[in-house]
């Protein structure tokens, strides 16, 4: 069994507050670390996509370097305070947000950067932060705070061991995630070139528009089509169920499912998702392939894919009797960046989706015989991106399994 020792985090590391910017300085200059980036990614991102105006000595001041930690230093709650990244190498010129402490290490032979990724990550010290935070009008990470955390370590040796598992790990999730985000670009590419462009492979199996194929012009759409396609509305290629009030559902037992909002849409399950009876009817539950579609804030379409669960309101269901599941995800999808370009002209912020937004909308209409070879060229991908996301689900509780078993000593690596 590994050899615990409790340090005070202060004494391994020292804390300082990122840089004060002013807004010119924004958007141009050298990489810059942001908030999002670092509550968003357990390791600092390869390449730092934010820029930030800054002088030669801002630069040296505010650096960033292999090993050091960036935690964010103030959040509307306290649950999202002091969320960890570490840095895995050094990066040349750039600087830090405000809005971030950095922890720099002292030492080089108590705590490994790899493992301490993980380790600030987990729940015995998201428990430890959260009973020290403090609360006022924002949960505010300061120094006070970082004087009273204690690391419990095991030895660097075995920190290394650990913390080069858990990475390649997480190498692999995000070695799904990046095949997942390629093979979703590859089908928005395919679905976008036969049916909004209207290059679909002709009768010689050239692109059809590109090729001369006969266009007509379309009354209702205010366009060419090809000839032979049709208009409808989205409302009339699917059927939407809104989910339940779920607090009128609660659970009297054991026997639950876990209830999907917008959150869980975004973010998937976690240990705060609420729960409802599992005997809530059954348009009301959620399976691994169903697409949603929140309606309300926060406009989404996606098809589900973290295990059966109960659907909330404000998010429809969406199913269809007429047509394949790829062909009105696609639809919905396209029509939604549509009402957001639509809210971007007016200035506002598109509020909710009504069904009198979803019977005015006028979208194309291939032939249907069309319409079912792109469906079975796009399963075989959607298929696949399931897979891998499930993949990943694995891979991250096996991960959160394993952090404590490993630092406990029930669990080696060899």
């Amino acid at each position: 069994m590994s050899k615990l020792t409790t340090y005070k985090f202060h004494c391994l590391y020292e804390m300082s507050s990122g840089i004060s910017s002013k807004p010119e300085q924004a958007g141009h200059g050298f990489p810059f670390l942001s908030f999002s980036a670092v509550f968003n990614n357990y390791f600092v991102p390869e390449a730092l996509n934010d820029l930030m105006d800054t002088s030669k000595e801002e630069r040296l001041k505010y650096s960033i370097l292999e090993g050091d930690i960036f935690l964010t230093r103030t959040s509307e709650v306290v649950d999202e305070l002091a969320m960890s990244s570490v840095a895995l190498k050094d990066y040349t010129d750039a600087t830090y947000s405000g809005f971030l402490k950095r922890l720099r290490p002292t030492q080089t032979d108590i705590t490994y950067h790899k493992f301490m990724a993980f380790y600030l990550r987990s729940k015995l010290f998201r428990k430890t932060m959260t009973n020290n935070a403090v609360l006022t009008l924002r949960a505010s990470l300061n120094e006070n705070i970082f004087s009273y955390l204690d690391l419990i370590l095991p030895e660097y040796d075995e920190q290394v061991k650990i913390g080069d598992l858990l990475f390649l790990i997480s190498e692999k999730t995000e070695l799904n995630n990046r095949i997942n985000a390629e093979l979703e670009a590859m089908a928005k590419t395919l679905y976008d070139y036969w049916f909004v462009q209207f290059d679909f492979p002709d009768e010689n199996g050239k692109p059809y528009k590109s090729s001369g194929g006969k266009m007509v012009y379309n009354e209702t759409l205010k366009r060419e089509i090809p000839d032979g396609w049709q208009d409808d509305s989205l409302w009339n290629i699917a059927d939407y169920f809104n989910g339940l009030a779920m607090q009128k559902h609660r659970p009297i037992s054991s026997d639950y499912l876990r209830v999907i909002k917008i959150k869980e849409m975004t973010e998937g399950f976690s240990d705060k998702t609420e729960k409802a009876k599992a005997t809530i009817p059954s348009k009301a539950v959620v399976n691994d392939g169903d697409v949603l579609f929140s309606w309300s804030a926060t406009l989404l379409v996606q098809i589900w894919s973290q295990g059966v669960g109960a659907l909330n309101q404000h998010i429809f269901k969406v199913t269809s009797k007429k047509y394949p599941k790829t062909f009105y995800y696609y639809e919905l999808r396209n029509y939604l960046n549509h009402f957001k370009m639509m809210a971007e002209k007016r200035k506002t912020t598109m509020g909710h989706i009504t069904q009198e937004h979803l019977k005015q909308s006028r979208i194309v209409i291939p032939k249907k015989d069309l319409i079912e070879v792109m469906d079975t060229q796009l399963k075989p991908i959607f298929q696949k991106q399931m897979m891998l996301e499930k993949e990943n689900q694995q891979l991250t509780q096996l991960r959160d399994w394993l952090l404590p078993m490993l630092m406990n000593g029930q669990v080696t690596v060899t």
